[in-house]
């Protein structure tokens, strides 16, 4: 089960297969994906991209949340962990944003709240974002919750006919001020 986490203008909660249609809206949008994975192309691949988050949630522990603003329950973004890794306290960070939305601090605030209960109900002792290099609004605001730079991945993805590079940014348990894991 995927736990409901609330801020003060968010609430991040499990997606439903009703949230297909909210989510292609802003999946769909091929812009606002350019930095992101692959756009949707229809309505059946939100579909399907709920019933894979779903799926690779019981198989590996990953968690994606739908996000949507306190009193409107339609998604507009989709943070969470993937590449969960127990033994080794890890986990990979992803999202999100409609575009609508961009701006405003709502990634960084969710991705606060998801940072916090990782680290916590998931033991991480680190938590990875890999990042188009070019997407700068990203990187910023990563640097802003505290994640730093650990890399540069060259010509690490193809798209569009090019390659492209990839940051990887990375926030470790201590850099949060918390205490050490058992055993670590």
């Amino acid at each position: 089960m995927i736990p409901r986490l609330e801020t003060e203008r968010l609430v991040l909660r499990e997606l439903r297969p009703s949230d297909a249609p909210a989510l292609y809206r802003f999946r769909g949008d091929a812009d606002a994906q350019k930095h992101n994975d692959p756009h949707l192309t229809s309505p059946d691949q939100a579909d399907a991209l709920i019933a894979r988050l779903a799926d690779d949630h019981d198989a590996t522990g990953s968690v994606h949340w739908g996000l949507t603003l306190r009193g409107d329950d339609t998604v507009v973004g989709l943070p969470g962990f993937h590449h969960v890794t127990r033994e080794a306290h890890r986990a990979g960070l992803g999202y999100d944003l409609a575009r609508h939305l961009w701006g405003r601090g709502i990634m960084s605030e969710a991705l606060r709240a998801v940072l916090a209960w990782g680290f916590d109900a998931l033991a991480l002792n680190k938590v990875e974002a890999h990042t188009d290099a070019e997407n700068t609004a990203s990187t910023a605001m990563l640097e802003r919750l505290g994640f730093r730079l650990e890399g540069t991945l060259h010509d690490h993805f193809h798209e569009d006919g090019a390659f492209h590079d990839v940051s990887l940014y990375a926030l470790l348990r201590r850099d949060r001020g918390l205490p050490p894991l058992s055993g670590g």
